[in-house]
C-alpha cells in the first residue's frame, strides 16, 4: 500500500513538472515571436522589394510596408537597434529604386538622414546604422547642388567622422564596415568639387582600392572606381580592365536591382 501512495505522489510530481514545461514552451514559441512581429514582417517584405520591378525601378508597394513594420517595430526597446538600421536601409532602397521624382527624393533623403543622424547618436556603436544613415545622408545632399555643399562643411565634416568610425571596424576583424568607411572617403572626395582645396585626386583612387581589397563583392565601389579612371584619368584601359571580369557575374539574388543598376552603369561606361 505504501508503495502504491509513493508511486501516485511521484506520478503527481512528474505531471506537474512536464506541464510547467509544456507550458514554458508553449510561451517561448508562441508568445516570443509576437513581440518582434513587426520586425519579421518588414524583413518578410524587404525580401520582397523586387517583385513586379520593371526597367530596374520596382512597386512601391512592399518596401512601404517595409518600412512601416519597421518603424512599429523601432518601439520595442528588444528590437529597437536592429529595426532601426533596416529601416535606414528600406529608406535608401525606396528613394533610390521606388521614387522616380526629383522633389520628392529630395524631402525623403532629408526625413531619412534626420532620422539616422538621430538613430547613430542613440546607438554610436552600431556599424549597420552608421553606415546606412551616411549612405542616406550622401543620397539627400546629391539632390542639392555643389554650392550648397561646399558651403555646409557640416556634411563633408559628418561623412569623414562615420567614414572614420567604420574603419576603426578593421581593428575587429570586420572586414565589411572597414571597407564601407574607405567607400565613403573616396566617394566623398569623387563627389566634392574641384575647389576644396583638402581633396586630393591621388586620395580617391587610393579609398576605393582599399575597399575592393576588404570586400571584392561591393559593385559599387568597382563602379565608383571605373567612373574615376574614365572621367577624371581619362583612362580607357584601365576602366575596361576593371569592369570586363566584373561583367561576367550576375546578380545576387538577395539584390538583384541593386546589383542590375550598377552593371547597366558599367556597361555604358565601357560604350
Amino acid at each position: 500500500m505504501p508503495q502504491n501512495i509513493y508511486f501516485c505522489n511521484l506520478t503527481e510530481s512528474l505531471i506537474k513538472r512536464l506541464a510547467r514545461n509544456v507550458l514554458f514552451l508553449v510561451f517561448f514559441l508562441f508568445a516570443l515571436p509576437f513581440a518582434n512581429e513587426h520586425l519579421a514582417a518588414g524583413d518578410a517584405f524587404f525580401s520582397k522589394r523586387a517583385e513586379g520591378a520593371y526597367n530596374n525601378m520596382a512597386k512601391a508597394a512592399n518596401i512601404d510596408d517595409a518600412i512601416k513594420n519597421y518603424t512599429l517595430a523601432l518601439k520595442d526597446t528588444a528590437v529597437r537597434e536592429e529595426a532601426a538600421w533596416k529601416l535606414l536601409r528600406a529608406y535608401y532602397f525606396f528613394g533610390c529604386f521606388s521614387m522616380p521624382k526629383s522633389k520628392e527624393k529630395k524631402k525623403h533623403f532629408e526625413k531619412a538622414k534626420n532620422e539616422g543622424k538621430d538613430f547613430f547618436r542613440e546607438f554610436p556603436k552600431n556599424t549597420e546604422i552608421a553606415y546606412w544613415y551616411s549612405v542616406c545622408l550622401a543620397l539627400w545632399v546629391r539632390e542639392l547642388n555643389s554650392i550648397k555643399i561646399v558651403l555646409n562643411m557640416s556634411v563633408i565634416n559628418e561623412t569623414r567622422r562615420v567614414a572614420n568610425f567604420l574603419i576603426k571596424s578593421e581593428k575587429n576583424d570586420d572586414k565589411v564596415s572597414a571597407a564601407r568607411g574607405y567607400q565613403l572617403l573616396g566617394g566623398l572626395h569623387k563627389k566634392l568639387p574641384k575647389i576644396v582645396p583638402s581633396v586630393s585626386k591621388d586620395s580617391i583612387e587610393f579609398y576605393l582600392k582599399k575597399s575592393m581589397q576588404l570586400n571584392q563583392s561591393d559593385l559599387s565601389t568597382i563602379l565608383m572606381l571605373a567612373e574615376y579612371y574614365k572621367e577624371d584619368k581619362k583612362d580607357a584601359e584601365k576602366t575596361k580592365a576593371l569592369l570586363l571580369p566584373v561583367l561576367n557575374r550576375k546578380p545576387r539574388a538577395g539584390e538583384l536591382l541593386e546589383d542590375e543598376r550598377n552593371f547597366i552603369k558599367m556597361r555604358k561606361l565601357l560604350e
